[in-house]
């Protein structure tokens, strides 16, 4: 008996132990990813010097269940990293999460491209052409929002393609890293954008449910903001 109970404290320390040396490894990885980010060249835009890219975005009425459309209008302007989100009430936290990830992604790849952070210039968000009373919910927009921010970047750095194509709208939600991901409601969301005139439609590769197939419109699956942003049959376009 006193066996089984020195093994069974034995076995709580090692638990302690192994729990208590994960969570120093995850502060220390912050402390460290933080020093890494602050000694790294940030992107520097001069005083008056400003960008802004339009982007088409889809989602649907809470009240109705329809599909609708919108313009998402993100600018870029000298400031101190912040995230600035001027948009009619929120459902859910989901979408403003969703946004701070977008911005996270953008700044992923712009250290990748560019090897610059955005922690000395500001995004705006806000959107436009949207119903009076409208809510806002859900994450599919904040991949639109990552391809306006690399369009501006491109801009600043008079990187080409820096313009966005105005016959496509993106529907996927993106994670810091990059990666998209699927989304809601994207049979709706789909025809919506087809009805609208819209010539390309663009989800994660990992989206689910069918999309029937029409001869006015391309559907695209990608993996990425990177293969977003590059590929020439996509997004970006020259000036």
């Amino acid at each position: 008996m006193a066996r089984r109970r020195a093994r069974r404290r034995e076995r709580t320390y090692l638990a302690s132990f192994l729990a208590i040396s994960f969570f120093l490894g995850l502060l220390l990885g912050a402390v460290l990813v933080s020093t890494w980010m602050s000694e790294l060249p940030a992107l520097q835009l001069a005083d008056g010097e400003n960008y802004t890219r339009s982007i088409m975005i889809v989602g649907i009425e809470k009240s109705t269940g329809e599909g609708m459309l919108a313009t998402l209008k993100v600018g870029l302007t000298a400031g101190q990293g912040r995230l600035l989100i001027n948009v009619p009430p929120w459902e859910n936290e989901d979408t403003q999460e969703s946004f701070f990830d977008a911005r996270d992604a953008a700044e992923h790849w712009s250290i990748l491209e560019t090897g610059q952070s955005l922690e000395q210039v500001d995004v705006i968000v806000s959107l436009e052409n949207l119903s009076e009373g409208t809510t806002i919910a859900g994450p599919s927009a904040s991949a639109a929002m990552a391809v306006a921010l690399v369009a501006m970047i491109h801009a600043s750095e008079n990187i080409e393609p820096n313009q966005v194509r105005q016959n496509a709208v993106v529907s996927a939600s993106i994670g810091s890293t990059g990666v998209l991901m699927p989304v809601g409601g994207i049979k709706t969301k789909y025809e919506e954008v087809r009805a609208g005139g819209f010539s390309l439609f663009i989800v994660a590769s990992t989206q689910g449910g069918h999309l029937p197939n029409y001869p006015d419109i391309q559907v695209e699956k990608v993996r990425n903001l990177h293969e977003l942003v590059t590929r020439e049959d996509l997004i970006l376009i020259g000036s």
